[in-house]
C-alpha cells in the first residue's frame, strides 16, 4: 500500500480541478466532504490500515469485478473512507446503489492509478496553500476591524455566514450574524462541528473564539480561528483599555468604595474630589454596583458585557466589585436600563454576581450617597438564593426589610456570638437550637408554625426554645429579640440551602 498523510481539504477541490480531469462521477455524497488521507491500494485488505476521511485508489489488478468494488465499499464504509476511485469497467449498477447506501462517494477512471494518485497528492497540496494564504489575508483584514464585534462578522463572512463569537467565562458576548440563534443558521442538511480556539496561551485566561460549521469545513475553520486569535485577542485588550480610560472620571467615586471586600463591613467613603468626574452627572442618574467573590475571574467578562449593554457609560473596578453609572432623566430608560442589568449581567449563565441599585440623583454633590446606596443595596442581594435569582439584583429604594439582616457580615457575626452568647456556642446542639430560634421567630411566636417549618415535632421545638433561653437568647425581652434575631440569621446564613 502507498499511502500519503495530507491535510484536510474539499472533495470539490479535486473534482473540480483541471488537473484531474478524466475523472467520471458515478456517485458523490457532497463536494464538502473532507479529504485528509490519500491511499494507492494494490492489496484490498490494505483498506483496513486507512483512517477517516480517505480518498482510496484501488490498483488495476485489484479492482476486477463488481463483488471486489462492492466488498471496497463496505470496507471504506467502515473505515469512514470519503471516496473510492476504481479503474473504469463495465459492472452491474448495484455496485452503485450500494455506494449510495453506504454513503461513499465512487469515481472512475481510464488514467494510470498511479499518475493519477500523484496528481491528486500536488492538488492537495496546492488546496493546502491556498487555505493558508487565505488565513493570512483574513488576519491582515483583521488589522483594519475597529471592535471585537467588526472581527466576528469578518470571520463569520469568511466562512459562509456560519454563527461566530467570543466567550468569556463560558458566557457568549460578541457574536455575528447577530441577532439570530445557531440553530437558524442554514446549514444545508450537513453534519456540524463545533470549533474552538483560545484567544491566550496562559493558564486561567477563560476567553475562547469559537464558530459552528459543516464537518467538510472544519479544517479550514481551525486553521482560521487559530490564525485570528492574537488579533482578536488584541482587540480585546483594546476594548478594556478604552473601558478603563473612559472610567477614570468615576475613580474618584469609586476610591470611594475603600477596598472592602463582599463579606466586610466598611461602608464606602469618598476618597477624593468628584470634581474630576461631573461630566457623569450632566442630568438624573443613578449608581449600580456589582459585587463577586471572584471579581478577578469575571473582570474581563462583566466589562464585555456591561460594555454591550451601556457602551456610553463607564464601568469601575473596585476591590470585590464594580460601579457604574447610568443616565436617569428618561423613567423607562432608567427601566430598560436595570433590566438589562438584572437579565444581561446578574442573571446571565448564573454568573456569582450581586447587584444593587441607588435611588435617582439629581445632583453631582450626592454622586457619594447614590454609590453608598447602591453598595448597600448589592450587599443585601443574594446571588445564591434558591429564589429564581430574585433576590439576586436589589434596588434601593425597594429594600424588603427581610434582607435588613444580610448587612451583618458573616465574619463579624460569627465574632459577636462567641463573645455575647459563648454558652450557647459551646452547646453540642448550638444549630439546632439557632434554627429553632429563628423559625420561632420567623412564624411571630409560633410554636406550631416553627415546627411545621423546621418538620420537627412541637415538643422538640420547645424543648429547643426553652434550652435558648436557659442559654441567654432573651427571648421575652423585646428589646434584645431583634439584634439577636439579625446576629443568628448572619451567622446561620451560609449553611447550604438556606
Amino acid at each position: 500500500m502507498n499511502r500519503t498523510r495530507v491535510g484536510a481539504v474539499e472533495l470539490r477541490d479535486l473534482t473540480n480541478a483541471r488537473e484531474l480531469d478524466g475523472l467520471v462521477v458515478l456517485h458523490l455524497v457532497s463536494e464538502r466532504s473532507p479529504v485528509r488521507d490519500l491511499a494507492l491500494l494494490s492489496d484490498l485488505e490494505d483498506i483496513g490500515a486507512v483512517g477517516p476521511d480517505t480518498m482510496i485508489l484501488l490498483a488495476p489488478g485489484e479492482a476486477r469485478g463488481g463483488w471486489v468494488i462492492s466488498a471496497a465499499l463496505r470496507y471504506a464504509w467502515e473505515r469512514r473512507a470519503c471516496a473510492v476511485i476504481i479503474p473504469e469497467q463495465p459492472f452491474t449498477t448495484s455496485v452503485i446503489e450500494l455506494a449510495k447506501r453506504l454513503e461513499v462517494s465512487l469515481f472512475s477512471t481510464r488514467r494510470d492509478m498511479t499518475r493519477l494518485a500523484l496528481d491528486v497528492a500536488i492538488q492537495i497540496g496546492a488546496a493546502r496553500a491556498e487555505s493558508a494564504v487565505r488565513v493570512r489575508s483574513v488576519v491582515e483584514r483583521l488589522a483594519a476591524a475597529g471592535d471585537p464585534a467588526q472581527a466576528v462578522a469578518l470571520l463569520s463572512a469568511e466562512l459562509d455566514g456560519a454563527r461566530v463569537w467570543i466567550e468569556s467565562a463560558g458566557v457568549r458576548t460578541f457574536s455575528a450574524p447577530s441577532g439570530q440563534g445557531l440553530e437558524q443558521v442554514p446549514t444545508g442538511g450537513l453534519p456540524m462541528t463545533l470549533v474552538r480556539a483560545p484567544l491566550s496561551p496562559r493558564d486561567g485566561e477563560h476567553e475562547t473564539v469559537l464558530t459552528e460549521v459543516p464537518a467538510a469545513t472544519a479544517g479550514f475553520a481551525e486553521a482560521l480561528l487559530a490564525g485570528s486569535a492574537p488579533s482578536l485577542r488584541a482587540l480585546m485588550l483594546e476594548l478594556r483599555l478604552a473601558a478603563t480610560h473612559a472610567s477614570l472620571p468615576a475613580v474618584a467615586i469609586t476610591a470611594l468604595t475603600g477596598s472592602a471586600p463582599v463579606s466586610g463591613f466598611d461602608e464606602p467613603a469618598l476618597g477624593g474630589s468628584v470634581s474630576d468626574a461631573s461630566g457623569l452627572f450632566e442630568d438624573a442618574f443613578l449608581a449600580v454596583c456589582l459585587l463577586s467573590d471572584e471579581p478577578d475571574r469575571l473582570g474581563a467578562l462583566v466589562h464585555q458585557l456591561w460594555h454591550l449593554a451601556f457602551p456610553d457609560s463607564p464601568l469601575a473596578r473596585f476591590d470585590g466589585g464594580w460601579i457604574g453609572f447610568l443616565p436617569a432623566a428618561d423613567p423607562q430608560r432608567v427601566r430598560e436600563g436595570l433590566d438589562r442589568v438584572r437579565h444581561g449581567l446578574v442573571r446571565t449563565a448564573g454568573l456569582p454576581l450581586a447587584g444593587g441599585a441607588s435611588q435617582v440623583h439629581r445632583s453631582p454633590g450626592t454622586a457619594r450617597h447614590a454609590v453608598r446606596e447602591a453598595w448597600l443595596a448589592a450587599r443585601l442581594a443574594d446571588p445564591a438564593s434558591d429564589a429564581p435569582r430574585a433576590n439576586a439584583f436589589v434596588d434601593f429604594d425597594r429594600i424588603p426589610s427581610r434582607l435588613v439582616g444580610r448587612l451583618v457580615p458573616l465574619d463579624l457575626a460569627g465574632q459577636l456570638i462567641e463573645v455575647l452568647y459563648p454558652r450557647l456556642m459551646a452547646d453540642p446542639a448550638a444549630e439546632q437550637i439557632m434554627d429553632a430560634v429563628l423559625a420561632f421567630l420567623s412564624e411571630r411566636g409560633s410554636v406550631s408554625a416553627a415546627a411545621a417549618r423546621l418538620g420537627a415535632h412541637r415538643n422538640t421545638v420547645q424543648t429547643r426554645l426553652q434550652k435558648a433561653e436557659a442559654l441567654g437568647i432573651p427571648l421575652s425581652d423585646p428589646a434584645e429579640i431583634l439584634p439577636a434575631h439579625l446576629l443568628l440569621a448572619a451567622v446561620r446564613r451560609d449553611r447550604p440551602g438556606r
